[in-house]
């Protein structure tokens, strides 16, 4: 057995945490791999395996694992402290660096998660506006947060109350007139209407005409607009609102700005921004142990400075690169289904399905075809998301990317895709 140590962890880890894991999407049948090193854009599980990494951590490391630079960071921080319940120098260094990059974002505050994130941008919204409801694209991920992931996630029967789904409605992707007859109905009462750029589950990209929409109907019914960039912050310096034309209220981050280390951050208008101002009597609270903990921001900062227009546009172009090869491989493959959809460095793969993938509701994300796809590129060396996401990272070249293709191709002879299908 190629991963017997993988599996011997899993079952040691369930002994003590359920399932034997402690994050819900790294779970795959029959178990998933236990890493244990990275460099560059590799890496390797307990069994000595090696994998060419095109999840990085759900595109969090977009630069690889243990890059020089950013370690040398975290180790000049970590000697002279790593967190203190005080405002530090490499805080303004970070926040600085987003204010610069993000035309939107004129003020910024740290958390520790995307979800954190979220949370804090949706309670600003509801603070400024004095409306309760959010709306959200159906499929669209913005964390755990209770009032976000309706509709996403499986939890069983009453885990979320009632009362929470109340305050979203949920639209079509890209459907401006679903969005306009959304706001018509809810709009007096919505506080923000918040999307992705470019949806994390389906790579479903938002096209101009919808988010500006989605900035007139906040504007006229007194909303504000969120863009969550958890994700597409890497796919161009100032987001892919950037490329979009649009200006929100308030965008979420995480991810690469953290340098690999646990973050969160949000910001935009100062106005709305000031609502957090602890001098004022009436601020919102917003605190928590590790908001801009110097690792996190000392890592942040060499995160931000390698990933350069030059370097974005390069992961984009091999982004570009993986997602043809993949089309190319399953049109030589008539009899397997599949639809590649991308964003410069964002690619998914869609088994089970024809034609164009435009909405949540044409993802077939539990389909067999891509367990067994992601199984087989597995024993090929290759590791992305069980549900065929991928992502590139600066780590990679096109000779990278050419050898991932060659393992990808031989994954799409597997047998089990065979009988998957049937």
């Amino acid at each position: 057995i190629k991963t017997e140590k993988s599996r011997g962890l899993i079952e040691r880890l369930g002994r003590s945490i359920p399932g034997g894991n402690t994050r819900s999407l790294a779970y795959f049948a029959p178990y998933p791999l236990a890493i244990s090193r990275g460099s560059g854009c590799r890496i390797w599980d307990v069994d000595g395996n090696e994998f060419v990494d095109l999840l990085n951590n759900y595109t969090a490391t977009v630069h690889g694992h243990a890059v020089p630079a950013i370690k040398e960071a975290m180790s000049k921080q970590a000697a002279l402290g790593t967190v203190f319940p005080a405002p530090g120098e490499p805080q303004a260094e970070l926040a600085e660096r987003i204010v610069g990059r993000v035309a939107s974002v004129e003020k910024v505050r740290f958390a520790n998660s995307g979800t954190e994130a979220v949370m804090m941008a949706v309670r600003a919204a509801r603070a400024v506006t004095g409306h309760e409801k959010i709306i959200k694209a159906e499929g669209g991920y913005h964390g755990m947060w209770e009032q976000v992931p309706v509709a996403w996630t499986q939890d069983p029967p009453g885990a979320t109350p009632p009362g929470v789904g109340a305050l979203v409605r949920l639209v079509d992707y890209n459907d401006v007139e679903g969005l306009e007859a959304a706001m018509e109905e809810e709009g007096g009462d919505v506080e923000a209407i918040i999307l992705e750029p470019v949806t994390g589950t389906g790579v479903l990209t938002g096209t101009p005409e919808y988010f500006a929409a989605a900035r007139r109907l906040a504007d006229e019914h007194g909303a504000l607009l969120i863009c969550d960039e958890v994700i597409t912050l890497r796919l161009g310096v100032g987001g892919f609102q950037e490329v979009l034309g649009v200006r929100p209220d308030l965008t979420t981050m995480g991810k690469i700005i953290g340098g690999g280390l646990p973050v969160g951050a949000f910001g935009g208008r100062a106005d709305v921004m000031e609502v957090f101002d602890p001098r004022s009597p009436r601020h919102l609270h917003h605190s928590g142990t590790f908001n801009g903990n110097l690792m996190t921001m000392a890592a942040g900062c060499v995160a931000l400075d390698l990933l350069t227009h030059g370097e974005i546009d390069r992961i984009n172009a091999l982004g570009e690169r993986l997602a043809e090869g993949l089309r190319r491989a399953l049109a030589e493959r008539p009899d397997l289904h599949g639809v590649v959809n991308n964003c410069g460095s964002l690619v998914h793969v869609n088994f089970g399905t024809e034609g164009e993938v435009r909405k949540f509701s044409d993802l077939k994300l539990d389909s067999p075809m891509a367990a067994a796809f992601h199984l087989a590129a597995l024993d090929e060396g290759v590791y992305f998301a069980p549900r065929g996401f991928m992502n590139t990272s600066t780590a990679m070249d096109e000779q990278v990317v050419n050898e991932v293709l060659e393992a990808c191709a031989r994954a799409l002879e597997h047998g089990g895709l065979c009988s998957a299908e049937g």
